[in-house]
């Protein structure tokens, strides 16, 4: 019988995927979402995919706040991947384009 002190095992470090705060938050979208997702016909979505709809959100501040909107719309009415990808949306109104023909609109 072999001493327990004679077994050598391998142990492989874990690789840390998380490296910041943002990378948090994307993760809890990111669960959150997939959650949803079980036994429908959509996939589960990636943290990349994640990341890019949220890209028009530069603070962690204004991810925290649109976390907890989608938590409180599925809270209220029952889906957070509705609110996420309804929400997620550029508005028109912040495409230069649409704000020059508003503003000639205006002054005619």
């Amino acid at each position: 019988m072999q001493k327990i002190s004679d077994i050598k095992i391998e142990i492989e470090p874990i690789k840390k995927t998380i490296t910041n705060e943002r990378q948090w938050i994307i993760q809890q979208f990111q669960d959150a979402i997939n959650a949803e997702r079980i036994n429908t016909k959509f996939k589960p979505i990636t943290g990349r995919a994640v990341a890019i709809k949220l890209g028009l959100l530069k603070t962690n501040k204004e991810l925290y706040e649109f976390l907890s909107e989608c938590k409180d719309y599925k809270n209220r009415k029952g889906s957070f991947g509705k609110r996420f990808f309804g929400g997620a949306k550029p508005k028109p109104e912040s495409y230069p384009l649409t704000k020059m023909i508003d503003n000639d609109l205006q002054r005619e």
